[in-house]
Order: C-alpha cells, then structure tokens, then sequence
C-alpha cells in the first residue's frame, strides 16, 4: 500500500483557509461503503492548496490576494494598466 506523506506546510494555515473560503462549495457526497474498486482522485483544488503550502507565507498570501482580486472582477486597474505598458515600452526600446 502506499503511503501519502503530510503535506510540509512553509504557507500557514490561516493562508490555506483564506483561499479554501473563496473556492466554490462542494457538493457532498452520500457515505457508501469502501468496496474493492474504489480509488482516490485528487481534485484541482487540493493539488493546488498542496503547492500553495509548500510556498513561503508572504509569496502564498500575495498569490491568494492577487486570485481573489481576479475573482472579484478587480484586478485589472488603470495603474496596473499604465504600469504595465511603461515596462513593455522599455522593454521593447532596449531590445532595439
């Protein structure tokens, strides 16, 4: 059998329930007995929580910041925007 090791957590707890609260509910599931055919699927969700832990807390917390914002339709903003294009431009004129 294989074993699954803990997850080694370097994001905090608090970091990982941030983001879980702001994932889409999930339908539950009724109990039904284990039989010889069962598996396990790791979900989208989890495999990304799981690389989320392995960040340290400042990277991990920016990262449910910034999908929250994107998630909120507001991530996008005339600064970030302006921002943006200055270093396309400069990149653009030092390539030339």
């Amino acid at each position: 059998m294989n074993s699954i090791d803990p997850v080694g957590s370097l994001a905090s707890h608090s970091t990982l329930r941030e983001f879980a609260k702001q994932s889409p509910a999930r339908t539950q599931v009724a109990d039904v007995p284990a039989g010889p055919n069962d598996r396990v699927e790791i979900s989208e969700l989890a495999s990304f929580l799981s690389r989320l832990a392995e960040l340290p807390e400042d990277r991990a917390k920016k990262i449910v910041e910034i999908r929250s914002a994107i998630a909120g339709n507001n991530y996008v903003t005339p600064d970030k925007l302006d921002e943006a294009t200055d270093r396309l431009l400069e990149a653009i004129s030092t390539k030339t």
